[in-house]
């Protein structure tokens, strides 16, 4: 690791968060930025611009490519690829080659539509969602699934296509864990909850009524370097 890596990650521990490789191994283009808790393992990133909530961690070996966010509270496994491309070839010219629009005439712009990754997401090992899928909150992904379309909040999918295979919690509390917002809580607050009870975490965040919503630090990460946002 050299020298300007060594003084960054320092700086980037010392704001609460992680980022195994260093901003070198960042290309020119892309902007992290990252709220508290963040812990990145050795990813690659090619995203341009992409926040991450607080809490999240990215296990090494993923890919970070069409997304644009991941939430708050996110757990992905080592292998996932987000946002994985699909336009990136014409399927309807003649050919998919790229010898077509290389100092040629003729020019080919791919359709890009970034990939959104909800709070208190599951994302399994070696699971890929592709470009322009919604992940809601409190979705799982299973390991290895391969997610072609929005995911519902609080659904469980896997497979090949990724199919919902069942919710975490009933309707009622689903809709009322995505009314209580918890995830813009701190800790602290979160850790006092009766957390294994999510009817009796809905009922004491709605009772709390002068709970407010917790800013969480940010930072920006970039190759040049990071400044607190």
């Amino acid at each position: 690791m050299g020298l300007k890596d060594f003084y960054w990650n320092r700086w980037i521990r010392k704001h609460g968060c992680k980022v195994s490789d260093g901003v070198s191994t960042l290309r020119k283009a892309t902007t992290l930025q990252l709220e508290e808790g963040v812990r990145l393992g050795h990813v690659l990133i090619d995203a341009h611009q992409l926040s991450i909530g607080a809490n999240t961690y990215i296990r090494s070996d993923c890919h970070l490519h069409f997304v644009s966010s991941v939430g708050r509270f996110c757990s992905i496994g080592s292998g996932a690829v987000l946002g994985q491309e699909k336009h990136t070839h014409p399927s309807d010219w003649l050919s998919t080659h790229p010898f077509q629009y290389t100092d040629t005439e003729w020019s080919y712009e791919p359709r890009i539509d970034h990939a959104v990754i909800g709070h208190d997401v599951w994302i399994g090992h070696s699971a890929m969602i592709m470009e322009g899928v919604k992940v809601g909150t409190g979705a799982i992904i299973a390991t290895r699934a391969l997610v072609t379309h929005d995911v519902p909040p609080y659904a469980i999918v896997a497979g090949m296509p990724a199919k919902v295979i069942r919710y975490r919690h009933s309707p009622e509390i689903i809709e009322g864990l995505l009314s209580s917002e918890w995830w813009n809580l701190g800790l602290d607050d979160l850790k006092r909850m009766p957390l294994n009870d999510p009817n009796a975490c809905i009922e004491k965040i709605a009772s709390a009524s002068h709970q407010s919503v917790f800013e969480y630090p940010k930072i920006q990460v970039t190759r040049n370097g990071c400044r607190v946002i």
